[in-house]
């Protein structure tokens, strides 16, 4: 099978300021390989000095906000995948033990 990426937008702060411009926004990556998944996620702070394109808080869409997040993280942007992918691997092709217990031989 092959592992899905989902990435979701959990909760947007704005600055209390009254023009409702987002400063911050917490986001989770939930991947899932078959009956194997797991999330990862982090909070990005956005830059909200000479904003470009202003869109107001009601117009926004979980589609816009991820591109913020996509351009904020930049070439970070994969590691959620990688590190989760990572971790589904390793729950469906574990690696060998270093030690294996053995009965005495006496």
């Amino acid at each position: 099978m092959t592992i899905t990426h989902t990435w979701k937008i959990d909760r947007m702060g704005e600055l209390n300021n009254d023009l409702g411009i987002v400063s911050e926004v917490s986001y989770s990556v939930h991947s899932t390989n078959g009956n194997i998944s797991t999330q990862s996620g982090d909070t990005v702070e956005l830059k909200t000095e000479n904003i470009e394109n202003f869109i107001s808080y009601e117009d926004l869409t979980e589609e816009i906000v991820l591109g913020w997040v996509r351009q904020r993280l930049g070439e970070n942007l994969g590691n959620h995948e990688v590190n989760n992918a990572s971790w589904i691997n390793s729950i469906e092709n574990p690696p060998a033990p270093k030690t294996i217990s053995k009965e005495l031989p006496w």
